[in-house]
């Protein structure tokens, strides 16, 4: 257990300090700009490249895990979702932030990074393919449901919002970043030196400031007004979805190991910071969640080790 703290709690430790420097300097939402563009375009996505490309190409293809994991993500989506509306009695709109904090972990800024660190580098291409079918999936069914709940309001145009869906995702960097070391991995190129020692240098800047802009971002929102649903949104983010993958995806045949941890590891990972920018965009849930935010990822510095831990005893299937 003292190895897997010791491996688990420096990561945390950079949270940790990207929540005391949003506290301590106080410089807003702008001088997290340039760092969240720095991690989202250029070092996160070289991390994914170089490793994708690294790969296999026949690995990039796992149709039956891709399907499994976002299946998992589909169901606690539509399980919040249900209960915000028909237990809770909320608004759709405000559903569907619900449903989307409870399901949409932080596969980008924390979990590429951790994957690799805990399980090496082999990890990232499953890791790489939750993060591109996780986000995608997030931004349609929020976006659907979002809209329908507004489905009255003038505001609410069923063609733009499906092109702003698809601009989304087939924009992000993340994905260009998958699909390009996909290409890279299927025609076996190398690029020249120069390049390739850029990409290595921006790789490894990529745990380290991913995790310190999230930190940043948890330090700068707000833990307000919360209801009962609320125990519901962090229980099947932190405790639910990690255990429904072990189920699902450990019922794959021939599935390596290290998949399937990872697959587990993803599931437990806390509510990403987009679920409160996606509340923000439909004005709906804001504080709810941001809370959900701040409270998942404390929960989760004591979650996740203990999963590892777990994994490494060799207590997982």
């Amino acid at each position: 257990m003292v190895t897997i703290l010791n491996l688990a709690l420096p990561f945390f430790a950079l949270i940790f300090l990207g929540v005391l420097a949003a506290r301590l300097f106080r410089h807003g939402e702008d001088g997290l700009r340039w760092l969240n563009t720095f991690v989202v375009w250029f070092a996160l996505p070289a991390l994914i490249y170089l490793v994708i490309a690294a790969a296999p190409f026949e690995k990039l293809a796992d149709w039956p895990f891709v399907t499994a994991t976002s299946s998992v993500t589909i169901a606690m989506f539509l399980i919040m979702l249900c209960l915000a509306r028909f237990v809770f009695g909320a608004p759709l709109t405000v559903a569907a932030i619900q449903a989307t904090s409870a399901s949409y972990g932080n596969v980008g800024y924390m979990g590429l990074p951790l994957s690799v660190a805990f399980f090496g580098p082999a990890a990232a291409v499953p890791a790489a393919l939750v993060f591109c079918f996780d986000c995608a999936l997030q931004f349609i069914f929020t976006a659907f449901f979002a809209t329908l709940g507004h489905a009255r309001d003038e505001e609410a145009h069923w063609g733009a919002t499906a092109f702003k869906i698809v601009k989304q995702v087939a924009g992000h960097p993340f994905i260009i970043a998958t699909v390009l070391g996909a290409v890279a991995s299927a025609w076996q190129f190398h690029p020249p030196m120069a390049i390739e020692t850029v990409l290595e240098m921006l790789m490894r800047a990529a745990g380290p400031v991913a995790l310190f802009a999230l930190g940043v971002t948890v330090g700068l929102r707000r833990f307000d007004r919360v209801g009962d649903e609320f125990a519901a949104i962090a229980g099947i983010k932190i405790f639910v979805q990690p255990f429904v993958a072990l189920l699902v995806v450990g019922q794959l045949q021939g599935l390596e190991p290290l998949w399937l941890h990872v697959a587990v590891m993803m599931a437990a990972l806390p509510t990403a910071s987009n679920a409160f920018v996606l509340a923000s965009q439909y004005k709906s849930y804001v504080e709810g969640a941001s809370s959900a935010v701040i409270v998942t990822t404390a929960l989760s510095a004591l979650t996740i080790p203990a999963i590892v831990y777990a994994i490494n005893a060799g207590w997982l299937p």
